[in-house]
């Protein structure tokens, strides 16, 4: 199996690879240059550890099939010890070529020397016209292109992954830097008459480790472990008989798996899963399942002999067209995940929208208190009056005045609510002050309630283009944060300080109180959405004002403990 990506050793898989085209009657060795004997495909092992002074080839072809046609044979070997050989030949990259055709004579032979004696390296491949016109003079630029596009879908997908956490496109990320070692390694020692055990060894496990970040990228992606346990046993078998192979290869230096199970039998399977999944009405593994299928049936065909081109040249075409079409599959993938994304970040928002409101009432419930029991003593001077007339016209112009003032108050206190709460359409220029201070107003009566003593110190103030309200709505968030903590810890002299900065061209508003700050071990989850610490805390305050920072404002949100307590920074 393995002539399919690789052109092996010596003398027997060289004759298989020429055997493509049906053009060998026979093969010959001679080791004296007189007696030759034919050389067979069990043969092989006699001569991968015997060292020869010198020796000789005798190929034989049907010419019959040279009729009107022509081939080329490619030879690997160590031409600077050829002696001597009947048919003319140029050199390219170490290859001898030699073009055959009617009038090549009915033998073939070379002669080779050495000054002591060594392993004997010579391997032959015959190409068609085709390849040998329009691959072989570009092989280098089919290479590069096969290498670009594998090492980019790598490098593409490792990213991701630190952005998505999904362990599937880590699988699909490291599958590709292994099947690009691998593809490098063939190239590298189609050059040398023959690998050394090492080589091959090195060259096998790179397979392995592919085909066992193929089933691993096969499990997450069709969900086998939920959707198909029965599968994911089988899947899970195979990767385990790989790792297997892998520690025999330290010891026989060769894949023994692979010398008996044909390699599309690994995309098979997970073309059959995802056959499968499709009739379940999955429709996101389609396009992965054509990936599969592709790298299935080109495998076999390879493995069968029945492309007319060399295997080498064969994987760099299918290898990187595989790379491809999971690009486009992990693509829509990656589409689906950022679209559930944005579902559950609208989701929050109006949960936090909720949880704003809920605080907004009951900012706006404190703040009413005091002009409802003043409207209340209102009616009741009305009333005693009234009972011991003496409700004049003036005193009751006076309380209608004075309730009148109460009226407005809390007239203004809905308009100012309610236009802290509406969502601004476009931008507008607004100093950082002023957004703060909008904060501090309708938090002020339910701090005073607590005693909770607030400060606002600005040191350098700025005008920016932005979101006045989304501002304000995140030092809001903040101050309603620290107040909470103040209350759950029992702080004695609860305290919160607001500081107006800037550094560097930036705006920097600190919220610090004295609650003797987050726990270290919680500090890095306070932005997490759904972490909180609170008793009855939805755990998205933070995570939406940390959002609201980084998209609208292209700034940051930052926390530290000192000794006094925790301080939130509003970079922007």
């Amino acid at each position: 199996m393995k002539k399919i990506f690789f052109i092996l050793f010596v003398f027997s898989f060289s004759f298989v690879f020429a055997d493509k085209f049906n053009l060998i009657k026979s093969f010959q060795v001679s080791e004296d240059f007189e007696i030759f004997k034919e050389f067979g495909k069990n043969d092989f092992l006699e001569y991968k550890n015997k060292k020869v002074k010198k020796f000789a080839v005798k190929i034989e072809l049907d010419k019959s099939l040279l009729k009107d046609k022509e081939f080329y044979l490619t030879v690997i070997s160590d031409y600077e010890n050829l002696l001597f050989s009947n048919i003319s030949y140029i050199k390219n990259n170490h290859i001898l070529i030699s073009k055959l055709d009617e009038n090549t004579p009915n033998e073939i032979t070379f002669y080779y020397s050495y000054d002591k004696p060594k392993r004997a390296g010579f391997r032959i491949k015959i190409i068609s016209e085709f390849e040998y016109k329009n691959i072989f003079p570009f092989e280098g630029i089919l290479y590069g292109v096969a290498y670009g596009i594998i090492f980019c879908a790598f490098l593409y997908y490792f990213i991701i992954y630190f952005s998505t956490r999904k362990s599937y496109f880590l699988y699909y990320s490291i599958m590709q830097i292994f099947v690009l070692a691998s593809l490098i390694g063939f190239v590298y020692f189609s050059f040398k008459p023959y690998p050394t055990n090492n080589a091959q060894a090195i060259v096998d496990i790179f397979e392995n480790m592919s085909f066992i970040f193929t089933l691993l990228f096969a499990k997450e992606i069709l969900k086998t472990k939920k959707k198909m346990p029965y599968a994911n046993y089988l899947l899970c078998f195979l990767i385990g008989i790989n790792i297997v192979d892998i520690f025999i290869i330290f010891f026989t230096k060769y894949s023994i798996l692979y010398e008996y199970m044909p390699f599309y039998i690994i995309f098979l399977l997970p073309t059959i899963l995802g056959i499968i999944s499709i009739i379940n009405k999955n429709e996101n593994t389609i396009i992965y399942t054509i990936g599969w299928s592709f790298m299935t049936i080109f495998i076999y065909l390879a493995e069968m002999e029945l492309i007319p081109l060399s295997g080498i040249y064969t994987i760099h075409i299918v290898a990187p067209m595989e790379s491809l079409i999971f690009s486009f599959a992990l693509a829509f993938t990656l589409r689906a995940i950022v679209n559930e994304k944005n579902e559950k970040e609208k989701l929050l928002i109006h949960k936090s929208k909720l949880a704003s409101m809920g605080e907004m009432i009951n900012n706006i419930a404190h703040q009413w208190r005091q002009p409802l029991t003043h409207l209340s003593y209102i009616n009741m001077n009305l009333q005693m009056a009234s009972y011991d007339n003496q409700l004049n016209k003036e005193y009751l112009n006076e309380k209608i005045e004075e309730s009148n003032n109460q009226l407005e108050f809390m007239s203004n206190t809905i308009e100012s609510f309610s236009d802290f709460y509406k969502p601004q359409k476009q931008k507008d220029y607004f100093y950082i002050s002023s957004a703060v201070k909008q904060a501090i107003n309708i938090m002020s009566v339910i701090l005073d309630k607590y005693d909770i003593e607030i400060s606002l110190k600005i040191r350098n103030d700025m005008k920016i283009y932005s979101y006045e309200n989304e501002y304000s709505q995140v030092v809001l968030n903040l101050i309603t944060n620290a107040k909470d903590i103040l209350l759950q810890r029992e702080i004695i002299n609860p305290k919160i300080k607001i500081t107006i900065d800037t550094n560097l061209n930036r705006s920097v508003t600190t919220v610090c109180d004295n609650a003797k700050g987050v726990d270290n071990k919680n500090i890095q989850k306070v932005f997490e959405p759904y972490f909180t610490t609170k008793e009855k805390g939805s755990g998205i305050g933070l995570y939406m004002s940390k959002t609201i920072i980084n998209s609208h404002f292209k700034g940051d949100l930052k926390v530290t403990n000192t000794k006094e307590g925790a301080c939130f920074f509003i970079e922007v």
